[in-house]
């Protein structure tokens, strides 16, 4: 029977032993990660190794079928052309692009702003669903989760931002989880939810200081076992989101999502101790002091160096305006800025600059050998 959403969204956990420690855990390797001086060129290589995980393994969650060189390949280009694969897999880096913009602001969070994100997530297909459509296994043709009515879904987007922007005393884990967690089950899009919810924690975590300098990818982890991931996602619940979704226990799905996060932070804490070591004493690296837009310059170009593309470190403004999804106009003034800050310089001297490229350092870093993991 369909029940009524409640006044306001009050969500149901406890905190056990476990979920505890792995909050604990989490903190100190976060610690660790912001504090460590790092080679010159690691930060830009563990930043570019994040983006590329993330992306590669929520848009695998969701069936994409690229293997890991087409993935690099489809993140590199900058045009709309080729497959949807390669389409959701440039989307996704776009999206985290935008979440890190909105992270590093004080806006706050908004159904609004969640139609933008999901409409860089999803370029067709942007805005509510219309239809209550279940979700259906594509082998048994089982179903497996009924959303919220069309009918009640404003109503439960409300309520999760109010919870949201109230919430702000609670664990950044606990916070980011139950965010996630509720908006998949709210499932307000036709197509993209999935990837959205991901991207929602990764926005949680980062507003609520736990963006480990941009190194941090949690979507592998989810990725390496669907099945456990999507089993706690359901909590045991009846696939009807008003007979136990709309208001379960969700003790189970926060000690599964940290210690997630746990085993993600303690990989990359552990990784950036092992790059800390080789660089005695430790070198003031200029990367911490570039502004966000400038880091998702380096990283793109980073991209490029893993896709095999030459010359990596060149590119057109018009390869800038589809990145970044900015006018000609608002290019051409970030070039010439960071033409000004002595990180770009025209490829060739004239009148009309077709091409531009980074200057050194920065050339020497985004060159640079990948790691073994990128």
């Amino acid at each position: 029977m369909k029940r009524s959403p409640s006044p306001t969204w009050a969500p149901r956990y406890s905190y056990s032993d476990a979920l505890v420690n792995d909050l604990c855990a989490v903190a100190e390797a976060r610690a660790r990660v912001e504090l460590l001086p790092l080679p010159a060129d690691e930060s830009l290589r563990l930043r570019h190794a994040a983006y590329q995980r993330s992306t590669r393994s929520s848009t695998r969650i969701e069936g994409n079928p690229l293997d890991d060189q087409a993935m690099r390949v489809a993140i590199a280009a900058a045009d709309r052309e080729g497959s949807k694969a390669e389409q959701e897999v440039r989307n996704y880096w776009r999206a985290l692009d935008h979440v890190e913009e909105w992270a590093q602001g004080s806006n706050p969070l908004s159904e609004a702003w969640i139609q933008e994100l999901h409409a860089v997530v999803i370029v067709r297909g942007r805005g509510r669903r219309r239809q209550r459509t279940p979700l259906v296994d594509t082998v048994s043709r089982r179903i497996e989760f009924a959303p919220p009515t069309p009918a009640d879904v404003g109503l439960l987007m409300q309520q999760l931002c109010q919870w949201w922007q109230a919430s702000e005393r609670l664990p950044p884990l606990i916070r980011a989880g139950l965010l996630s967690h509720r908006f998949i089950s709210i499932h307000p899009f036709p197509d993209g939810n999935g990837r959205c919810g991901r991207l929602l924690a990764t926005a949680s975590l980062w507003r609520s200081g736990y963006a480990f300098r941009g190194f941090l990818s949690f979507e592998e982890w989810f990725a390496a076992d669907r099945e456990a991931y999507y089993g706690s996602l359901q909590l045991g619940c009846p696939v009807d989101f008003y007979e136990g979704r709309h208001d379960p226990d969700h003790s189970p799905w926060l000690e599964y999502f940290a210690a997630v996060l746990q085993r993600a932070a303690a990989d990359l804490a552990e990784r950036a101790q092992a790059l800390q070591a080789r660089q005695e004493p430790p070198v003031p690296h200029p990367w911490e002091g570039l502004d966000r837009r400038s880091q998702q310059l380096l990283t793109r170009l980073r991209a490029r160096v893993a896709a095999g593309q030459e010359p990596a470190d060149q590119f057109k403004p018009t390869e800038l305006e589809e990145w970044f999804a900015v006018s000609s106009t608002t290019a051409q003034d970030w070039l010439h800025q960071w033409q000004e800050q002595g990180l770009l310089e025209p490829a060739r001297p004239g009148q009309r600059i077709r091409t531009w490229q980074l200057r050194e350092p920065w050339q020497q870093w985004v060159l640079g050998q990948p790691l073994q993991r990128e």
